[in-house]
């Protein structure tokens, strides 16, 4: 892989078949395959992408994005709504929803949208 060009390892790198943890294995390897998977770059970006394509429009194009923090924020803030999402049904199980009740909602430390975008998947399971 170290041998190809920057262009054609950029391509596989960002082949759909590959996950985040294997882009963050392959960037671990050697110095010439951690800054193709560089944090600001196209790599990471397609992740994002492929991930979570509604969100893009939240990006300008000009914008110099850490696209590896944002999938991390992105992929935390997804875990945090399922934990809240399955805290509900004991929380508010009665007719009575306190004042408070979603608090722990307005206080997570990501952005809106990130929140938004995890309700509406969640409400697009299949079974649910």
């Amino acid at each position: 892989l170290t041998d190809l060009p920057g262009e054609l390892l950029e391509l596989i790198l960002c082949c759909d078949v590959l996950g985040a943890a294997d882009i963050g294995r392959v960037s671990c390897t050697c110095r010439r395959l951690r800054e193709a998977c560089q944090p600001r770059g196209k790599v990471w970006r397609e992740r994002f992408r492929l991930r979570w394509p509604s969100l893009l429009k939240y990006y300008s194009h000009t914008d110099s994005v850490s696209w590896l923090e944002e999938y991390k924020a992105r992929h935390n803030a997804g875990l945090e709504a399922q934990r809240i999402v399955a805290s509900f049904s004991k929380r508010f199980f009665s007719e009575h929803v306190p004042c408070d009740g979603f608090s722990d909602i307005e206080t997570l430390g990501c952005p809106s949208h990130f929140f938004e975008d995890e309700l509406i998947c969640i409400l697009n399971m299949e079974g649910r």
